[in-house]
């Protein structure tokens, strides 16, 4: 499959949380309510979960009409509808269900290798957004596209076939409800709501924004075709450091394969989505809320009701950085595998499993206590780098409450300042592992009035590209605690 052809293949839905931020917004803004769109009713029985916090459960599979965006007192989240799994359809010898907080919702953000005959494309981009609407937070798990699956009726075959085979096999519900029902049975994740959003709607998004501003880690170089050019491609040339990107960059972005891996493209996706929920969240909203909605309503595939995105704006605008975690399953979760006709597959370990109950697993609350609290400084003459670690540090669980230059940008290695007076719990061990610092630069300044426990100060040698391809392996798989089990089914 060539990259002309591929369109919207990596369009990761990287948009999602901000498209309904901004659809939703947009209606109250403009005080309408668009014409209803009703969802074809399944042969399968409807179905209703345990109402979270007063909402009004809606029925599954049930014909469904769009309702005003009006969000009432009492609703504080949008309803849990398991749309593709019944309670027959699971048995003892599938995962056992992920324990999640009642009330959370899990959304599947899918997309196509193609821009036109969806129900006939695979998704080479699956991704799953956990909100939690008490902390709020939102958790984000990006699924590798050549994951071996146990596919119900089929047997094993790669993650990304289970949508097409879904419409194709007429599947209740189709493609995501097939595909809500595979990663039920395999990995124990109840799906309650999915979303698909189309090239053109992706591009739209980020532009009505005027661009969204990344930080890049990595040097990424790649050609795409591009119609509104003479010569039909143009190239993508992004160097480390703070970089702002149209909606065809953000796409290219967020696609290109050529001098990486697919896990770090899934780490790319999440990079966009939390800079267009960022740029969303911090004052643009209105400004473009109105063209939005218009632009929207033929871009987005998804069975979240109008009368269900007020609340979700409502998570949305009390997120901030520490709230949204990012994961991404990479080898040493997963192993290569080459099949007998010569496919490279990925297969799962006995990491799998609890990786993604982790991944699932909100941010602490209390995020200024629980997280080890540091500071970053540029010490080398490469622009934004101390901005560019500082966000890697956030994906890894640092709160990062002060980034600086140096007075001189002449440091030659990285040094870590240890301002911590105990050893127990020091982030340091950490700090030296992601930052490849030596021990010889591992430098002892007690300051037991510092609130931070070290200052990371990057030096020339610094590499601001991880490996991507494992970073899965730098998670601690501590043990989740107990909470309440979500019903599959309500009696």
């Amino acid at each position: 499959m060539t990259q002309s052809t591929q369109h919207m293949t990596y369009k990761a839905i990287i948009v999602f949380a901000a498209t309904t931020l901004l659809l939703s917004t947009s209606q109250i803004a403009a005080g309408q309510t668009p014409p209803p769109t009703a969802k074809a009713a399944s042969t399968a029985p409807a179905r209703t979960t345990a109402t979270p916090k007063g909402a009004t459960p809606t029925p599954r599979n049930t014909a469904r009409v769009t309702a005003s965006a009006t969000l009432s007192p009492t609703q504080a989240v949008p309803t849990p509808v398991p749309f593709g799994v019944d309670a027959g359809d699971v048995t003892d010898k599938d995962a056992p269900l992920i324990e999640q907080s009642a009330g959370t919702i899990n959304i599947l953000l899918l997309g196509t290798d193609a821009s036109t005959d969806v129900k006939n494309a695979r998704t080479d981009s699956i991704m799953i957004a956990s909100i939690n609407p008490d902390i709020p937070s939102v958790s984000l798990l990006s699924f590798p596209r050549d994951l071996v699956v146990r596919i119900p009726d089929v047997g094993d075959d790669r993650i990304n076939t289970v949508y097409q085979r879904g419409y194709r096999n007429k599947y209740p519900g189709g493609g995501p409800s097939f595909l809500a029902l595979t990663l039920r049975k395999n990995f124990g994740i109840q799906i309650d709501h999915y979303a698909h959003i189309d090239f053109q709607g992706f591009i739209k998004a980020i532009d009505r924004l005027n661009g969204v501003e990344v930080l890049a880690e990595c040097e990424l170089h790649d050609t795409f075709p591009d119609k509104e050019v003479p010569k039909g491609k143009s190239d993508l040339d992004v160097l480390p450091g703070r970089v702002t990107l149209s909606g065809k960059q953000a796409l290219w972005f967020s696609r290109s394969r050529l001098s990486t891996t697919d896990f770090d493209r899934a780490r790319r996706q999440q990079k966009v989505m939390r800079a267009v929920l960022k740029k969303a969240r911090d004052g643009n909203l209105l400004q473009n809320a109105i063209g939005l909605y218009a632009d929207f309503r033929a871009h987005l595939d998804t069975d979240i009701g109008i009368g269900d995105l007020p609340a979700l704006v409502s998570i949305a605008q009390n997120l901030d950085d520490l709230q949204i975690k990012s994961r991404v399953i990479t080898y040493g979760i997963v192993n290569a595998y080459t099949s007998p006709s010569g496919a490279s597959l990925l297969v799962r370990t006995e990491k799998t499993l609890p990786y993604i109950r982790e991944a699932l697993t909100p941010p602490a609350d209390n995020q200024i206590q629980v997280l080890p609290v540091v500071q970053v400084y540029n010490g080398s003459k490469r622009v934004d780098m101390e901005a560019v670690a500082a966000e890697r540090l956030n994906w890894e669980g640092f709160s990062v409450i002060k980034t600086g230059k140096t007075e001189t940008p002449d440091q030659k290695e990285t040094q870590i300042i240890v301002y911590t007076t105990s050893s127990k719990g020091s982030p340091v061990p950490r700090l030296a592992k992601i930052f490849n610092v030596k021990p010889k630069n591992i430098i002892a300044q007690p300051n037991p009035m510092n609130p931070a426990a070290a200052r990371v100060v990057l030096g020339a040698n610094y590499n601001s590209c991880p490996a991507t391809a494992t970073q899965g392996l730098d998670v601690v798989l501590a043990p989740t605690a107990t909470t309440t089990a979500r019903p599959t089914k309500t009696p």
